[in-house]
């Protein structure tokens, strides 16, 4: 132990210590005087070590019991840190549990109402979109009745032909004024023939000059050859059909509304459907016959394009014939305005003449007021100022 290795050095040192001391006395001292000193200062070692080894194992005693008693409390202690980290575990457990049973039970009832919710919004879904379907069938069915309607229409002449005159009446409606165009006209007395519109054109001499246009609805021509537009043989046929149809409509309107000068050298031939025109446009053969024949052939966009020309070109006319009249009604204005002038002119010189007239009143104010200040200064007096010469006579 390191008290047992202090004690051994410090004995070898008292050894030391002492023989360097004996063998500075007297080197003839006896043997006998050197045995003692080393056996006491042997016994005084042994004393001191055995005190010191004493009091190294009571303290290593102590050191022990010291050991045992923390080693003790240390083991009561972490038997007690023990016990309380499994009731926390246990505690921990069972509220791990509790809360997972919870969350398990929340989840469940708010699985449960969502897809109850989910159900019932997709029930009620479903539900609309059959409504919205049932309601999508009965509209089908009266479209279906609709188009049969539409079908008897233009399956019958008479019904389609008033179609196609009404679309052309509405149009002349929105585009012209009711004195502009005229209905159901007969262009020539000694035919039996009305043509459906005319437009009223200006003249000359003041007259008046018909623009005919009749429409026609060739649409058993034009269904047919809808109906073949993957045959190219029956389309072909169909074409030449259409274009057959077209060119009597064409050469009957010739023949019954153009009667120049009564009516212009042309008529226009109203196709009420623009695939229609579409088609009649795309044969060339046709469209050089119409225009041999003075037929111009038009649908409803480019008629309402050709009614707002002729609507520009009717108010450029009206102000061309109003414009003589604004002219004479601006040399009345110019007479009259140099007539105001010269009265105004008059006006101003009297004027001047009554300013003229004031200020010499204002002056002769003023000489009276000077003689009537030079009277109260007189006190009462008739001084010979008073008199009044030849210009107050004059302003009298």
């Amino acid at each position: 132990m390191p008290f047992e290795i202090i004690a051994a050095a410090l004995s070898a040192l008292a050894v030391i210590l002492l023989i360097v001391l004996l063998l500075k006395k007297d080197k003839r001292g006896n043997g006998e005087e050197l045995r003692r000193g080393f056996s006491e200062q042997n016994e005084r070692l042994v004393g001191t070590m055995d005190r010191i080894y004493r009091a190294q194992r009571e303290k290593a005693d102590d050191l022990e019991r010291r050991v045992a008693e923390t080693a003790a409390r240390s083991e009561n202690r972490i038997e007690t840190v023990r016990r309380e980290m499994n009731e926390n575990l246990r505690y921990l457990n069972e509220r791990n549990e509790k809360q997972l049973e919870e969350m398990r039970r929340i989840v469940e009832e708010k699985l449960q109402t969502t897809l109850e919710n989910r159900l019932s919004t997709s029930f009620q879904a479903v539900s609309d979109h059959l409504d919205q379907v049932s309601k999508g069938i009965g509209e089908v069915r009266r479209l279906a009745e609709n188009v049969g309607d539409i079908k008897k229409v233009f399956t019958n002449v008479k019904l389609r032909g008033t179609w196609g005159e009404t679309q052309l009446g509405t149009l002349l409606e929105q585009m012209l004024s009711p004195e502009q165009y005229r209905r159901n006209v007969r262009v020539d007395p000694r035919v039996d023939a009305f043509v459906d519109f005319a437009v009223v054109l200006p003249g000359k001499d003041d007259g008046e000059t018909l623009l005919p246009i009749d429409s026609k609805f060739p649409i058993e021509e034009y269904l047919r050859l809808s109906e073949t537009e993957n045959d190219p043989a029956a389309n072909e046929k169909a074409v030449k059909g259409l274009a057959a149809a077209v060119r009597r409509q064409a050469e009957s309107i010739a023949d019954k509304y153009i009667r120049p000068p009564r009516t212009t050298d042309f008529a226009i031939l109203y196709l009420p459907l623009e695939g229609l025109y579409a088609e009649t446009l795309k044969n060339a053969e046709l469209a050089s016959y119409l225009q041999k024949k003075r037929i111009m052939a038009c649908g409803p966009t480019n008629l309402g394009a050709l009614l707002n020309s002729l609507q520009t070109g009717f108010k450029t006319l009206a102000i061309e014939r109003r414009s003589s009249e604004l002219w004479q009604l601006l040399s009345a204005f110019k007479a009259e305005f140099y007539k105001f002038a010269a009265i105004l002119e008059k006006t101003q010189k009297k004027l001047q003449e009554a300013q003229d007239t004031i200020e010499g009143a204002a002056k002769k104010t003023r000489t009276i007021e000077r003689k009537l200040r030079s009277v109260a200064d007189l006190g009462g007096e008739y001084p010979e100022q008073l008199a009044i010469g030849e210009e107050d006579d004059a302003i009298i």
